[in-house]
């Protein structure tokens, strides 16, 4: 089975871009981005409130965060390269049992870090950012999360063409099932070996939906039957 190649990187022009955008959109899914994601790691970023150029503002704080701290966040995107080599390929292997070794869609994927835990994904361009200060777990969480959206949305698409083939990715029924399959199986004894126990998964909004998924999934591990079911 081909597996695509994760590349990791950074680019603090996506940064200061995707900064903005979750700055004007702050709360989605029962979450604060803004809150939980930046101001919780950048406390003065509160004062963007009072500028009258709020854009710069922004831009110039990360690109000034970027410059003092230049030597810490590449020592730190060194290692999580080297925590995602020694378990992608134990990843890819469950991928392919799980999906029954249904071909990934693309052949690269491009993984951005980010001084900001938002950590978005964009389906189009197989692309996602992974927050730079999160551990090891949190870390290897993310990537495998985002990667697992890749391969579940295109085999969803193609197999449901005439639901899910047409619904939108980015919210409603679609972007539900997505996000509960994902918190169902990181939820997994397999995963939790990969990546360790991670607390609360999902969406707040998805609590009973998520509680539904796992149910479905431990009586019959088929991610087709799955979406069959959870589309009732």
């Amino acid at each position: 089975m081909k597996h695509p190649t994760i590349k990791l990187q950074f680019d603090q022009k996506l940064d200061q871009d995707l900064a903005w955008d979750f700055y004007n959109n702050q709360k989605f899914g029962g979450c604060d981005f803004w809150k939980e994601g930046a101001l919780k790691y950048h406390p003065t970023l509160i004062n963007i409130e009072s500028s009258e150029d709020k854009r710069k503002y922004l831009d110039n704080y990360i690109s000034k965060y970027y410059l003092f701290h230049k030597d810490e966040i590449e020592s730190l995107g060194n290692k999580t390269t080297e925590y995602l080599k020694q378990e992608q390929e134990k990843y890819f292997l469950l991928v392919d049992k799980i999906f029954k070794n249904y071909p990934w869609p693309k052949k690269e994927i491009m993984g951005y870090f980010s001084i900001f835990d938002f950590c978005p994904r964009f389906l189009e361009d197989n692309e996602f950012q992974v927050f730079i200060y999160d551990n090891r777990n949190l870390q290897l969480f993310t990537i495998f999360h985002e990667c697992l959206h890749f391969i579940f949305y295109d085999f969803a698409q193609k197999k449901f063409p005439e639901t899910l083939g047409k619904m939108n990715t980015e919210e409603g029924k679609f972007w539900d099932i997505a996000e509960v399959f994902n918190a169902v199986i990181q939820n997994t004894d397999d995963f939790i070996d990969l990546h360790g126990k991670i607390e609360n998964i999902g969406y707040p909004d998805h609590k009973d939906l998520i509680a539904k998924g796992a149910l479905l999934w431990k009586k019959d591990h088929d991610v087709y039957t799955w979406i069959s079911e959870m589309l009732k």
